[in-house]
C-alpha cells in the first residue's frame, strides 16, 4: 500500500492507505463483515494472493475520523493469449454517519484514477445491489450479467428422488480427486484450458493453493477431475443451506471436455453428498454458449456484471464476448 495524492470534496479526503493504517482498516473489516477473523482474512486476502497485496484507499472525515474504505485485490487475467493484471473489487465499506453523501463514489472515483500507477488494466465482479450504484458513479460499466443455474439431484421423498436421481445420473467417466499441495496436475489442466479462454482469472496450481487449499474457512475444498487417470479439469465445491445444495464455486475444463468435467461433478454430488441441487454462476454470455442445459441446468436469475477501466484503458476489458467469470472470481472464501 503506498500514498499517492489526496482526492477531495468539501467534507472528506481519499487517500491511498500505507502498512500504517493497517489497524484502521482492520477495524473496518470488523464492522463491515460480523464474525469475519479479520486477521485470517488480512493474511490470506491482502498479504499472500499470488496477484499482488491489497490496495486500499480510506476517506476521512474533516475531524480525521476514518469514514469509509474500499480495496482492490489483484488478479491476474488471461488475455488474448498473454497475462495481465487486474482486480476485484471489495471490502467497500462507509460507516453508518457517513452514508448518503456520495462517499462510495468518491473511493470508487479515487482508486480509478490510481489504476495506470498500479498497473491494473480492469476492476472488476458481481457487486450486490448496496454497491452499484457508488461503483457506477466511479466509472464501472455494466457488460452484461451473471447468472445462477441450478440442477436437479433428488426430488420427492427419499425413495423416489433417490430413483430419480439414479435414473437421471450421468454413467461412468471422469471421477474427481481432491487437489494436492500446489498441484502440478491443475497447472496440466490450465494450460490446456487457457486456449480455449480469451479473458479469464488465470486458474493455475497458485491459484487454486491460495484460493481454496489456503482459504482460512476451509469450505470450498479443490478438486482434479480426472479421465482414465488423465486431468481434464480442475474443480471447487462448496456445501450449502445445510447439506442441501452444492455449489460448484469453480469449474475449469481442457477443451472441449466441459460437459464430461460437469457430468463428473453431477456423479460425485449423487454418490458422495445429500445435496438435492447443484448450482454454479457463470458469466450469462459464455454460460448460455456453454450450453448448460445439456448437463440438466436451468438458468435462475442473474445480476449485474460491471468492469471499470481507466479512460484511456484497454478497451478488450470491456467486450462482454470475452469473458469466462464463475465464483472464483470473489473477494469471499465461503458463501455461508
Amino acid at each position: 500500500m503506498v500514498a499517492t495524492k489526496h482526492e477531495r470534496n468539501e467534507a472528506f479526503v481519499v487517500r491511498e492507505a500505507t502498512i500504517e493504517d493497517r489497524a484502521e482498516i482492520e477495524a473496518l473489516i470488523a464492522e463491515m463483515i460480523p464474525g469475519c477473523d479479520v486477521a485470517a482474512r488480512w493474511r490470506w486476502l491482502y498479504e499472500t494472493n499470488p496477484g499482488g497485496p491489497a490496495l486500499t484507499w480510506l476517506a476521512s472525515a474533516a475531524t480525521g475520523e476514518v469514514a469509509g474504505c474500499t480495496s482492490y485485490f489483484p488478479f491476474r487475467l488471461w488475455l488474448d493469449g498473454e497475462e495481465v493484471r487486474a482486480a476485484l473489487g471489495g471490502d467497500g465499506y462507509v460507516r453508518p454517519a457517513f452514508r448518503r453523501r456520495g462517499l462510495g463514489g468518491l473511493l470508487h472515483d479515487a482508486s480509478r484514477r490510481a489504476m495506470p500507477a498500479h498497473q491494473i488494466g480492469c476492476m472488476y465482479g458481481a457487486p450486490g445491489a448496496m454497491n452499484l450504484t457508488p461503483l457506477k458513479h466511479g466509472g464501472s460499466r455494466e457488460l452484461g450479467t451473471v447468472a445462477r443455474y441450478v440442477r436437479p439431484l433428488r426430488v420427492g421423498p427419499s425413495v423416489v428422488g433417490n430413483l430419480v436421481a439414479r435414473a437421471t445420473r450421468p454413467r461412468g467417466g471422469a471421477t474427481l480427486e481432491p487437489v494436492m499441495e500446489l498441484d502440478p496436475r491443475v497447472d496440466t489442466v490450465w494450460m490446456e484450458a487457457k486456449r480455449d479462454l480469451r479473458l479469464a482469472a488465470i486458474r493455475d496450481a497458485k491459484f487454486y493453493q491460495w484460493r481454496f487449499r489456503d482459504a482460512p474457512a476451509q469450505r470450498e475444498p479443490g478438486y482434479v477431475i480426472l479421465d482414465d487417470h488423465r486431468p481434464i479439469g480442475a474443480c471447487a465445491l462448496e456445501s450449502l443451506r445445510g447439506g442441501d445444495e452444492l455449489h460448484i464455486v469453480d469449474v475449469v475444463a481442457v477443451p472441449g471436455r466441459w460437459h464430461a468435467c460437469l457430468d463428473a461433478i453431477i456423479r460425485h454430488a449423487g454418490d458422495r453428498t445429500r445435496a438435492r441441487s447443484l448450482t454454479i454462476k457463470l458469466f450469462t454470455n459464455d454460460a448460455r454458449r456453454r450450453r448448460m442445459w445439456q448437463s440438466g441446468f436451468i438458468e435462475r436469475g442473474t445480476k449485474p456484471f460491471l468492469c471499470m477501466i481507466h479512460k484511456d484503458g484497454d478497451r478488450r476489458f470491456l467486450d462482454p464476448q470475452r469473458w469466462f467469470y464463475t465464483g472464483a472470481d470473489a473477494d469471499l472464501d465461503t458463501l455461508e
